[in-house]
């Protein structure tokens, strides 16, 4: 039976997060049987996350590593904590603050009931993705050699290395650089919240051999929203898992994506409707919405490129690695010499080379390779769960099924019960999931169908009695809608000051 390594990406969403946490919970439940009741060797090597999907990312990482009941913390976290009450809480120069959600959540992990014995092995990979609104400059190679091209990038990012039984500390300590601090900044989406500032100055070193020309001299960079120019790291998520495959090169490895929407946000039908009463206003609406949606299309499609390309060197090798002789061979190195320079990527130096180096066959490789692009680079596997799980089961639409994602995906935090309906809406995509892909990697059918019952039997919740799905802005109850009126007012008074 082979290793299964997985990493997760989790996208943003803000109240969708609940989804999110539903989904990973039902993860949770199901790999942590498989590893805790059946001896399989199951382990989460990475976790990356963009806005509400980084503070899910965090939670999930603090429960793999402590032996934390995960489903219940996130349920606690998502469905329980984070509503408007504790997004009102602070002093904050926008309509809501993320103060209370970062007061909260140490006392949250304090108080999450730990087995040490159930932890998973470490070190954990979590990458957190953020928006720079400085932008930082980086040169590219330009037609003049001697005067490059300047370019500016927005899209940020942090990566820390988390032990098995850290404990809370290693989530919130240092403070202002600490996971949780980078969490929070994450999550400060800029209709709501406002921009945070955090200390780079001990990563300068790394800014620069990126190759940014323009790091600030204090190291001090405002942040918003991590989800807004990528909204889940996907690519980096797989290149941390990949370092994990050195390490485990037998196992199989899974990338498996968590995103709430996925390509069919709210209104799809109307636009493509030439009678359809449409204004400025729809328009704006859904242009802020398939940002997500396009972003995560555009990595997936990204990958599966790349695997179709190592898929057509694998079968140019075996065509021609049989006619290459050792002269072919070095007028290859020549052509592969030269198509590094052209790509200002450093070569072996003289007298030494490449991976290829005395084997015809193997040279061949790396100059198909390097020509195509995927030097360096490795088939991936990589799923999906989104609602589009169980809409393709029931024939319903993604927003028959969510509850949260009204005014701009923040409804969920003005009444509890659209959270616990997205969280089990998660919670149940995760389980359709697993009964359809789990048994397809080399695992024991036995412990794959135990497992899954596992799951069935972990619900904290049931779906048709707490589905809310459908519900419009004016289905909430008054509180809700009093709530709501409330955050009006304090985005007034942001507005004016």
């Amino acid at each position: 039976m082979a290793d299964l390594r997985i990493s997760l990406t989790l996208s943003g969403g803000a109240s969708l997060g609940a989804f999110q946490a539903g989904a990973v919970a039902a993860l949770l439940v199901g790999f942590g049987h498989a590893r805790l009741e059946e001896d399989s060797d199951i382990r989460v090597d990475a976790i990356g996350g963009a806005s509400a999907g980084s503070l899910v990312g965090l939670l999930t990482a603090f429960s793999l590593l402590e032996g934390a009941d995960g489903p219940r913390l996130l349920s606690t976290a998502w469905v329980e904590e984070v509503d408007l009450s504790m997004l009102e809480e602070g002093e904050s120069k926008g309509p809501l603050s993320l103060d209370g959600v970062q007061d909260r959540f140490p006392d949250l992990l304090r108080e999450a009931e730990c087995d040490p014995d159930k932890a998973q092995e470490g070190p954990l990979t979590l990458l957190v993705q953020l928006t720079g609104l400085r932008g930082l400059t980086y040169e590219i190679p330009g037609v003049r050699h001697d005067r490059p091209a300047a370019a500016s990038t927005f899209a940020d990012w942090q990566r820390f290395e988390l032990e098995r039984l850290g404990g809370v500390e290693q989530i919130v300590e240092p403070e202002g650089t600490a996971p949780l601090d980078v969490v929070i900044v994450s999550a400060s989406h800029p209709g709501a919240f406002p921009p945070r500032l955090l200390d780079r100055s001990a990563d300068r070193e790394e800014y620069e051999q990126q190759g940014i020309i323009d790091f600030p001299e204090e190291g001090k960079l405002w942040y918003t929203d991590g989800g807004l120019v990528q909204s889940e790291p996907l690519g980096r998520v797989i290149a941390a898992a990949h370092e994990r495959e050195d390490e485990d090169r037998a196992a199989t490895h899974l990338n498996l994506v968590i995103d709430a929407r996925s390509e069919e946000p709210d209104g799809a039908s109307r636009w493509g409707d030439p009678d359809a009463d449409v204004g400025w206003v729809q328009a704006l609406a859904r242009a802020l919405s398939i940002f997500p949606a396009q972003g995560l299309y555009e990595d997936m499609r990204r990958v599966e490129r790349d695997n179709r390309r190592l898929e057509r060197v694998d079968e140019l090798i075996e065509a021609l690695a049989p006619r290459v002789d050792e002269e072919t061979a070095a007028k290859l190195a020549e052509v592969l010499e030269r198509t590094r320079s052209d790509q200002a990527v450093a070569g072996p130096a003289d007298g030494d080379g490449g991976e290829g180096s005395g084997d015809p066959a193997a040279v061949l490789r790396e100059a198909l390779e390097t020509v195509s692009g995927v030097s360096g680079k490795r088939h991936v596997e990589i799923d999906l769960i989104s609602p589009l799980v169980m809409a393709s089961e029931t024939g319903e639409s993604v927003p028959e099924l969510l509850a949260g994602e009204h005014l701009g995906d923040f409804s969920g935090f003005l009444d509890e019960e659209l959270r616990r309906s997205d969280f089990t809406l998660g919670y149940e995509c995760s389980l359709i999931w697993a009964r359809g892909a789990l048994g397809s990697f080399d695992l024991d059918q036995g412990a794959v169908e135990r497992s899954i019952e596992a799951i069935e039997k972990g619900r904290l919740y049931d779906w048709e009695e707490v589905r809310r799905g459908s519900s419009e802005s004016g289905d909430l109850p008054i509180r809700s809608r009093l709530r709501l009126a409330r955050m009006a007012g304090r985005a007034v008074r942001a507005l004016k000051g």
